[in-house]
């Protein structure tokens, strides 16, 4: 279902988490690679239905993978780095016919030192007949291969010894492929051959952007990263995300066409192939489009993605935008956008957060709160209207409905409000336990504050800070210990309240259990939320047998009975079941959605 009947939008879902898209030369195909799945996917770029799935050949894994189109759209090449822990990793190179369906050629190579990236670049010559693929293995050293597409064979190999790698990116230029260094001063473009083995030589050096450097070295294989940058070659046009905040500079005439001074945005941008349109991607769920104008580029338009941290992806021609994450790939038309008004400095958008909520345990309530806001609201399940509304008086992290009251987790901090019987608005407790806990401080307290849980029993707080897990003891404030989690990190307690599961921005679970010796103990990684079946008890879970399989709502019996419009549908992360009860928390979501499902 399109998240609108705008003639302009069209969407779809894969079953699984998409990786990466690419346009083709013709604008009519899109490819895309889905997350630890070994097929590739060719849609209609109109329509974005399916027209063919390619197969990697048996005993072959492009997990981590570049894919490009040949000069003609008529063949499909995937370079791929393969694993091997001890003595480099083997690169894959093959090549699907597109009419048919069938492999071309396998090209392979074992390396003979650690490859740095997550993939391998790759770009066609003009002729369609060669490929070359990008090989770093030292920062400052790298190979680029030459391939023979059609007999399935290497030709020779440049080692590129030249300086610091501006990105991972090389491109075609006439019957040479080039690439680019950088320092703080300037920008090199080097220049080697299709079918001459003579080592690079300089084409032109250029003005690197002030107050920018110093260039992320080999930044592209950092998809983690929260520096981005992109080198347009023709014309010469570099974009930079570094601090939240997107600069397009005019590499020959030494000039900024888009410099945004609010933060905001995120490390992933787009050209379209003439450079006349620009976009990039927001920490929340937008994607901001901007156009080229003669005092610089303009904002053109904001696109409404329905997953969090959509990456943008223009058309060789520019007319058309895809934006995905997540499961879901939208497309909009460019120009079906009005002009904005004339400002080549536009306003970031507010960051997103998403909701956290939990669920009387009577199920009559639900209590819920867009992170980072002060406002709880009490929700009753029955007739849909709030009850009343809490002002915490702090950020709120973490909900927790204990007993007859509510647990509000902020920064370090803990607050109990009382819930009478009468449904009257609740007042902080009072009695013979305090209203509010503060963490004791350490050395260890500091870092942007993500998410909160404290235990059912409330014996334990779980406290998400950037990229670690903090436990502390809920009685006395006392710090349990401390490990690193990863990035995007969400955090609950079993109901046990011994395991902590943790779960990334990319639905990959890690548990602990606290108490003993060390206080966590890592239990190691369980399972991924889209590719398995959680445990009993876990938060994504109904206890009646309600489960949600891709983009449909299943009740116990298998019965398909709602499909989710495409702004609801998220990663299971941000679902919160309690019996019949469905709430969808992410932040593309103006408000939480609760459902009551019935069989």
């Amino acid at each position: 279902m399109p998240i609108s009947w705008d003639s302009n939008t069209a969407a779809t879902t894969r079953p699984s988490r998409i990786e990466l898209v690419v346009w083709s030369p013709c604008d009519r195909f899109i490819a895309i690679a889905r997350e630890a799945v070994d097929i590739m996917e060719i849609l209609d770029s109109g329509t974005l239905l399916r027209l063919q799935t390619l197969a990697s050949p048996q005993g072959i894994s492009t997990r981590h993978r570049v894919l490009i189109f040949s000069p003609d759209s008529r063949i499909l090449t995937c370079s791929s780095v393969d694993s091997f822990p001890l003595f480099g990793r083997e690169l894959f190179v093959i090549s699907w016919d597109l009419l048919t369906g069938g492999v071309i050629s396998v090209i392979t190579w074992r390396g003979t030192g650690p490859h740095l990236g997550k993939n391998a670049p790759i770009t066609y010559s003009t002729d369609g007949k060669m490929v070359g693929v990008f090989y770093p293995y030292h920062f400052k050293t790298a190979r680029i291969f030459i391939c023979d597409v059609a007999s399935g064979g290497f030709i020779h190999f440049h080692t590129l010894t030249v300086g610091i790698l501006l990105s991972d990116r090389i491109w075609t230029h006439g019957e040479c492929l080039r690439f680019a260094t950088a320092d703080a001063k300037n920008i090199v473009i080097w220049e080697v051959g299709f079918t001459s083995a003579a080592p690079p030589t300089e084409v032109e050096t250029l003005p690197a952007p002030g107050g920018i450097g110093p260039f992320p070295v080999l930044d592209g294989f950092d998809d983690g990263g929260r520096i981005g940058i992109r080198l347009l070659p023709d014309p010469c046009r570099l974009a930079i995300a570094s601090r939240d905040e997107p600069l397009v500079w005019d590499v020959r005439q030494s000039k900024d066409l888009l410099r945004c001074t609010d933060s905001g945005f995120g490390s992933r941008m787009s050209f379209s192939a003439d450079g006349r349109f620009f976009a990039c991607r927001t920490t929340g769920s937008d994607v901001y489009l901007w156009k080229d104008s003669p005092s610089g580029y303009l904002l053109h338009g904001i696109l409404p993605s329905s997953a969090v941290h959509s990456d943008p992806l223009l058309s060789q021609n520019g007319e058309l935008v895809v934006a995905f994450g997540g499961r879901v790939i939208q497309l909009w038309r460019t120009q079906g956008f009005p002009a904005s008004p004339s400002s080549t400095s536009t306003r970031a958008p507010q960051r997103a957060e998403n909701f956290v909520l939990d669920f009387s345990p009577d199920g009559k309530l639900a209590i819920v709160a867009m992170q980072k806001d002060n406002a709880v609201m009490v929700l009753d399940l029955k007739s849909g209207v709030p009850r009343f509304t809490i002002d915490a008086g702090m950020e709120v992290h973490g909900l927790r409905v204990v007993g007859n009251a509510i647990a509000v987790l902020g920064y370090w901090k803990v607050l109990l409000f009382y819930l009478p019987p009468d449904g009257r608005p609740p007042y902080p407790w009072v009695g013979p336990k305090d209203s509010s806990l503060t963490v004791k401080a350490g050395d260890w307290q500091v870092g942007r504050m993500i998410h909160a849980s404290i235990s059912p029993e409330c014996h334990r707080i779980a406290f998400i800070t950037d990229g670690f897990l903090h436990v502390c003891d809920a009685s006395t404030g006392q710090h349990l210990g401390r490990e690193c989690a990863g990035t995007g990190v969400m955090a609950w307690f079993a109901p046990d309240g011994c395991d902590i599961w943790c779960v990334n921005d990319r639905d990959v679970v890690k548990v602990w259990r606290v108490g003993g010796w060390p206080a966590l103990e890592f239990l190691g990684q369980r399972f991924r939320l889209e590719l398995e079946e959680p445990p009993a008890g876990y938060p994504w879970m109904s206890s009646c047998g309600y489960r949600v399989n891709d983009s449909w709502v299943i009740g116990p019996d298998g019965k398909r009975l709602l499909m989710l419009p495409l702004h609801w549908q998220s990663d299971g992360v941000y679902r919160v079941w309690n019996g019949r009860f469905l709430a969808l928390l992410h932040r593309g979501l103006s408000e939480p959605v609760i459902l009551e499902l019935d069989p």
